[in-house]
């Protein structure tokens, strides 16, 4: 009969369990078990090549058992060079990575770069950093060999110390960076296409539903002092294209209704439809600077009791899946490729060069003629 409290898994004779103990197990004692030098082991995960796949195995299998789970990150950069990891740096809160389809389309492409690179991905979110200007940032110690700064603005202060870490970086739309390689699209031109297609369809009245402008948290009319002050150059380029193109058919900027949205959602397209349609001149065309808002702002138009697009025709801006869905209106632009040219041309360490994608108007049920009336 066994003694009470004893077990077969405590057992000495048990072969190949993990042994536990305080120190931390090192690279050493991985060596000492398999009668190897330290450099064998280390190769075995910085310089796989340099050994057979049978001895690796063997490597492994012991690391496993004793507990030992590789290099310090710290150290495999200073023996190889590399991390072995790229940078997506960007200005929103974490969360909205996994839940804007934009970004989950632009890091898809990255990733897809990576893997057929044999790198890895560290998002980096500086979300934190524009709201509090006391707060450290300790981007300086990310162990990356490049970044990939989204969509940013070129006074965050994450992007600067991007910039004086000495390590390359590729630009996704923003900030336009001397000496830095860009991937984009011609956002003035895809925008003045949109307002074009509007105008073809004989409307004159118009809305526009502005993404923000500075990282204020401000929601309200877009007024000339905000439109003087934009961060964004995408925003500028974007609200460019729109009033140029206005411009040039007779009409004025300052005859446009502009409304600012602080996020990037449908609930904040919603409300800035609402505010465009209590407008005493109630616009027949509304420009949106993404599907999101747009899609939002289908919804406020007919909860209003208003047709779309007899009333008021839509046009957004990305075609995202929901776009489609959605019948929506909008300008395409190839997210997934921003984010496979980015990566290339980081990890492939490309001479600088500016990358500026095609777009395209995809016309759905969400535009039609102007009312009669």
């Amino acid at each position: 009969m066994k003694p009470v409290g004893s077990s077969p898994l405590l057992s000495p004779k048990t072969p190949h369990r993990r042994q536990h103990s305080r120190r931390k197990v090192t690279l050493k004692d991985v060596a000492a078990r398999l009668k190897v030098s330290h450099t064998t082991v280390s190769n075995a995960y910085i310089r796989p090549n340099q050994l057979s796949a049978a001895l690796r195995e063997r490597i492994f299998a012991v690391a496993q058992e004793l507990g030992y789970t590789g290099p310090d990150p710290a150290a495999k950069q200073l023996a190889t060079g590399r991390a072995g990891a790229i940078g997506f740096l960007f200005s929103e809160e974490l969360p909205y990575a996994f839940t804007d389809p934009a970004i989950v389309s632009v890091l898809q492409g990255v990733a897809e770069s990576c893997t057929r690179r044999h790198s890895d991905l560290a998002l980096i979110s500086a979300g934190d950093n524009l709201r509090d200007n006391e707060a450290p940032v300790s981007l300086g110690h990310a162990a990356v060999d490049g970044y990939i700064l989204y969509s940013m603005a070129p006074d965050n202060r994450c992007a600067l110390m991007a910039q004086q870490r000495n390590i390359p970086l590729i630009v996704i739309d923003q900030p336009r960076l001397e000496n830095v390689s860009f991937v984009g699209i011609d956002d003035c031109a895809a925008a003045a296409q949109a307002a074009q297609k509007l105008l073809e369809l004989g409307h004159k009245r118009f809305g526009i539903l502005s993404l923000k402008t500075a990282h204020d948290n401000y929601c309200g009319p877009l007024t000339p002092k905000r439109r003087a002050n934009i961060a964004h150059s995408t925003i500028t380029m974007r609200l460019e294209g729109y009033l140029s193109t206005l411009q040039k058919a007779g009409i004025q900027p300052d005859n446009v209704l502009c409304w600012e949205i602080p996020v990037n959602s449908e609930e904040a397209g919603a409300e800035g439809a609402e505010y465009l349609l209590q407008a005493p001149c109630r616009p027949t065309a509304i420009l949106a600077m993404s599907d999101r808002i747009a899609i939002g702002a289908m919804r406020a138009i007919r909860a209003a009791g208003l047709k779309i697009p007899q009333d008021i025709s839509v046009f957004g801006f990305d075609d995202i899946p929901t776009a489609e869905t959605a019948q929506l209106s909008t300008i395409r632009q190839p997210h997934t490729q921003k984010g496979i040219e980015a990566a290339r041309l980081l990890l492939l360490k490309e001479e600088r060069q500016n990358v500026i994608l095609d777009t395209q108007v995809i016309q759905r049920e969400s535009t039609g003629p102007a009312p009669s009336t």
